[in-house]
């Protein structure tokens, strides 16, 4: 430092230049701060962790062309809050533009489309028409939705998620005392530049987009369902899934256009045959939601969908699955929201009163297991189990009605994203294995057993891989 010159550009200075230059403002600081009698310990990150971020920098923000970077306001908010040590800070200045970023990604995407997958996942979206009303969907559910269409794909997902985790709990965003380091700023800068700042959506979601635009604006000729059905068939069996509940949600609007009703028929005929039994449970349990409603035209539409398919055998009469259903959705988005420890416990016990005296429903089986099982491990935070223990006993009492068929859906749960996200923490990882070594108690059967006890044995912190495992890939072709 020559004279009273702070110097912070890298380039040609030494690391001892930049340290020198960030104490010399540092004390000033922390002067002022003693000054009007407030605390100074803990408040500003390190000098050398600040130095790792200043020196790496201008070669991440590469990532970022430079016309973009020349409007990016969030960028230098950003490198003012880690020059002066507030990490916090620059992360939540990071992530704000993170979710605006998604957004616009879903907005230019097809906003019918994604609002149509997002009521599947939370009956509280239903409704949602422009891109003013994205904000209403929380940040953890956006980018689940994104994943589920394929904007994001399954390892952006927990990248952004592992961010969002930290920005929850060691930003700016909320009261915490957690600390995060140089290295981890530089990789959350990277993951939110490279897979959600610059993302563009891949060839096989704008296939997705285009043919969902068709049904709605053409009436397609009948002799080129089979092809449509054939190249539809190679997604995802998720994006598969939602795209039958999106257009069967066009099919049942009672205003909705008969070109694009038949549309909609001559299409399923290709490819329910390839939905999932809990896609095909869901809709045939809105047929009991619409008659208890009195929706007589949704009613009589949901029952011509299902004989255009020859499905009829998944209907039901009995709207308690679909209340019991919404009911599992609103609890898995409190879950992933702020203080989730203190606010499950009211969703858990009404879940307790909706389940019918037959047991679980086959319509939401896999939900009822997914969301009961992410509950009671918890996701890490907090300063006990990360667990709402209020609810801890209704989750306890669900898992003890878990039978052979709700155990297979709990291992195939590992293929999920959105399961496996929270496992690295050392809390869920301690608490799953103890789930998976109560859930042997519930059968005899060997293959099952066998991937229990991998789960059990698997490597700490480690398990949002099992599905990738040779081990667990072999075992689970015998359960069925």
């Amino acid at each position: 430092m020559e004279g009273n010159e702070i110097i912070l550009i890298p380039a040609g200075n030494t690391p001892e230049k930049i340290d020198t230059s960030i104490q010399a403002f540092n004390q000033p600081l922390a002067n002022l701060l003693t000054h009007i009698g407030l605390p100074t310990e803990n408040i500003l990150t390190s000098v050398e962790e600040r130095r790792k971020v200043i020196f790496a920098l201008e070669s991440t923000l590469d990532l970022l062309p430079r016309e973009e970077r020349y409007k990016a306001v969030y960028l230098s908010k950003f490198t003012v809050a880690i020059s002066v040590g507030l990490f916090d800070g620059a992360l939540n200045f990071l992530w704000d533009e993170t979710v605006n970023a998604i957004r616009r990604l879903a907005g230019n995407f097809d906003l019918q489309y994604f609002f149509n997958i997002a009521a599947t996942t939370n009956p509280k979206y239903k409704g949602l028409i422009s891109t003013e009303d994205l904000p209403v969907i929380s940040d953890h559910d956006l980018i689940e939705i994104c994943r589920r269409i394929g904007l994001l794909s399954d390892v952006t997902f927990r990248r952004l998620e592992h961010v969002n985790y930290f920005r929850n709990h060691a930003s700016a965003a909320h009261p915490n005392e957690n600390e995060i380091t140089g290295t981890e700023m530089l990789s959350f800068l990277e993951y939110c530049l490279r897979y959600a700042i610059t993302a563009k959506p891949d060839h096989s979601v704008i296939q997705i987009k285009q043919l969902f635009d068709n049904i709605r604006t053409k009436e397609i000729p009948k002799e080129d369902f089979p092809s449509i059905g054939a190249d539809m068939q190679k997604q995802s069996q998720e994006r598969i899934n939602d795209f039958v509940l999106s257009v069967f949600g066009l099919y049942c609007n009672p205003k909705q256009e008969q070109s694009v009703k038949k549309n909609i028929e001559r299409l399923m005929r290709e490819i329910w045959h390839v939905t999932t039994d809990d896609v095909r449970y869901f809709i045939g349990a809105k047929y009991g939601v619409y008659r208890n409603n009195g929706d007589v035209d949704r009613k009589d539409a949901v029952q011509k969908f299902l004989e255009n398919v020859n499905a009829l055998d998944y209907k039901d009469e009995d709207s308690l699955a679909a209340e019991l259903l919404e009911k599992l959705q609103n609890l898995k988005t409190v879950h992933y929201e702020w203080n989730n420890f203190y606010n499950e416990r009211s969703h858990a016990q009404s879940i307790s009163t909706s389940i019918p005296k037959g047991g679980i429903p086959d319509s939401i089986r896999k939900l009822f297991v997914k969301v009961v099982s992410i509950c009671y491990v918890g996701n890490g935070k907090g300063y006990k189990e990360g667990v709402d223990e209020g609810a801890i006993p209704f989750y306890q009492q669900f898992i003890e009605m878990f039978g052979v068929n709700e155990v297979k859906e709990f291992i195939f749960l590992f293929n999920d994203a959105e399961f496996v996200s929270d496992f690295w923490h050392t809390k869920p990882d301690k608490r799953l294995r103890q789930l998976a070594t109560f859930l042997k108690t519930k059968t005899k059967d060997v293959q099952i057993n066998k991937v229990l006890d991998l789960i059990v044995a698997f490597p700490n912190r480690a398990l949002e891989k099992l599905a990738s495992d040779s081990r667990y890939k072999e075992a689970v072709k015998f359960i069925k």
